[in-house]
């Protein structure tokens, strides 16, 4: 495009006969930015023309959107212009995205979505070096600002707001999907904050030292070939595979190893790798790392097998049982873990003398346990029986009327069995409790062995007492089930003339107490 003769002098344009471009890559404005500019406009003007183009009865704005909404702000009716003519779709966007390009308050977001409209264009003119060209950048400038457009809503929400950076957007953009949202959370400090706002970003050398140890997985050892490309056939093979890091080197250059990005893949290779390895070794056995596994399942734990290294021992050292061979060893691949899909030799025989020299002697242990307590178990039973057995023969005993050693019998058992606040009202009650002392367990003994010295009257007094102790502590006893009431009208107690008569000592205290403080406001008035 040929700008000197494209384009012609300033004109004025009124404000009603401009329309905002669809295609301009700023889609985010700073409202306090704009508010700075519309002052600067009332001042002096619109200093640096809009640049437009004529659609249908309309001017559309090529570059200026900003100078245009602050000019609106300003209240201004016409502003300068220079009108393009003759312009191509390509070239207007193109025109866009350098402008935006050239400016520091443009969105990254937004300068990737221009990046992919102009390769996304029909013609197909543009590629990331020729884009790079156009505007100055370096080719991986343009390549990890697109790669932000592969960001999942949460994440790309997260950075259009600000709450991330652009270094921790592209180190998630690289990730798959499910990895991009577990990264999100270690952006942040301060996991219990209300929101994103009150969390602090971490530095990036932190969460890029996250995702090394938790999303990127190492290729330099895998089991299965990295040219395969039918391990899997719709993923292909790792080494043309553009989430490998030595694969796109503009979009990984900060990953030292050669890694796969996509855990999920990777896995579902490593899968298809054990089941290969399964139909091919049939005496093939799973093993894991873990060493207790829930559910049915083939895998042997950690602790039902050993792994066999043979290996020459040194002179004067003790041979290890790892590194002994036995006649049990089979063929085994990791199904999970660090070593998944790895091949190696194990012994999972835990009769082996070799491997599991402690197995028998454990075995046998147990099962003297077993027996031990089997033998008590019987033991108590027997000793139970004969308890029961004993209470029935002294029940056929008991005579219709109790003396008084089987009174204290009775009483013993009321009061050892009495709450430990029970005991000490009960203390209290028989002047056993030292005033001072309000935790006085010495006393509270004492009232638990009242039933030695009683004689069979005060048996009878001691273990009524005891019953009725509980009682008397509620305010909201149901009359229908209160032992206490129940004793008194047993023994034709008047509970009616006893509660007038507590009323009425109760409100002469209050009266004697009222009183004497009268007085002695009566005094100090005096005085």
């Amino acid at each position: 495009m040929n700008t000197a003769t494209s384009l012609k002098e300033y004109v004025e344009i009124p404000m009603k006969e401009l329309v905002e471009s669809s295609t301009n890559p700023r889609k985010s404005f700073d409202e306090a930015a704009l508010d700075e500019l519309a002052e600067s406009i009332r001042a002096k003007g619109v200093l640096s023309p809009l640049l437009v183009r004529k659609n249908g009865d309309k001017y559309e704005i090529i570059t200026g959107a900003r100078r245009f909404r602050a000019a609106q702000s300003a209240g201004l009716e016409r502003v300068p212009a220079r009108l393009a003519l003759d312009l191509t779709q390509e070239e207007v966007l193109e025109i866009q995205i350098i402008e935006n390009v050239v400016r520091s308050d443009v969105h990254p977001f937004e300068e990737a979505q221009g990046f992919r409209a102009l390769l996304d264009r029909a013609t197909g003119a543009y590629t990331i070096e020729k884009i790079a060209a156009k505007t100055g950048k370096v080719a991986s400038y343009i390549a990890k600002r697109i790669k932000l457009l592969d960001l999942i809503p949460t994440v790309a929400a997260a950075f259009t707001a600000k709450h991330i950076g652009i270094e921790h957007a592209l180190l998630l953009a690289k990730l798959s999907a499910d990895s991009q949202e577990k990264a999100l959370a270690h952006c942040f400090d301060g996991y219990f904050a209300g929101n994103d706002e009150e969390r602090s970003l971490v530095p990036v050398g932190r969460l890029q030292a996250w995702i090394e140890h938790n999303v990127y997985l190492s290729l330099k050892s895998v089991p299965f070939s990295k040219d395969d490309a039918t391990l899997v056939p719709e993923a292909g093979s790792c080494e043309a595979c553009s989430k490998r890091t030595g694969f796109n080197s503009l979009l990984f250059s900060e990953v030292r190893e050669n890694s796969c990005s996509d855990a999920v893949c990777f896995n579902n290779k490593l899968d298809h790798h054990i089941a290969q390895r399964m139909q091919k070794i049939p005496q093939l056995v799973m093993i894991s790392d873990n060493f207790n596994i829930s559910g049915e399942t083939p895998i042997i734990p950690r602790k039902n097998y050993v792994e066999v290294i043979s290996r020459k021992t040194k002179k004067g050292a003790q041979a290890l049982p790892q590194h002994s061979v036995c006649s049990h060893l089979t063929p085994a691949i990791f199904a999970d873990g660090m070593d998944k899909g790895r091949l190696v030799k194990v012994c999972a025989d835990l009769s082996c003398t070799i491997h599991f020299p402690h197995r028998r002697k454990e075995e046998k242990q147990r099962l003297e346990l077993k027996a031990a307590k089997a033998i008590e178990k019987r033991k108590d039973k027997r000793t139970l029986t004969f308890r029961h057995r004993l209470m029935a023969e002294v029940l056929k005993k008991v005579k219709p009327q109790l003396g008084t050693e089987e009174m204290r019998i009775i009483a013993r058992f009321l009061l050892r069995s009495l709450r430990h606040d029970l005991a000490k009202q009960l203390a209290k009650r028989h002047g056993l409790q030292d005033p001072k002392d309000a935790n006085d367990w010495k006393a509270v003994e004492k009232a638990r062995t009242l039933y030695k010295k009683a004689d069979t009257t005060g048996i009878a007094q001691l273990t009524f007492e005891a019953i009725l102790l509980d009682c008397v502590n509620t305010t909201n006893q149901n009359t229908d089930d209160d032992p206490l009431t129940d004793a008194a009208a047993l023994y034709k107690i008047d509970a009616k003339a006893l509660r007038a008569a507590v009323a009425q000592a109760g409100a002469d205290k209050e009266a004697k107490k009222a009183a004497k403080k009268k007085g002695n406001s009566a005094r100090k008035a005096a005085a």
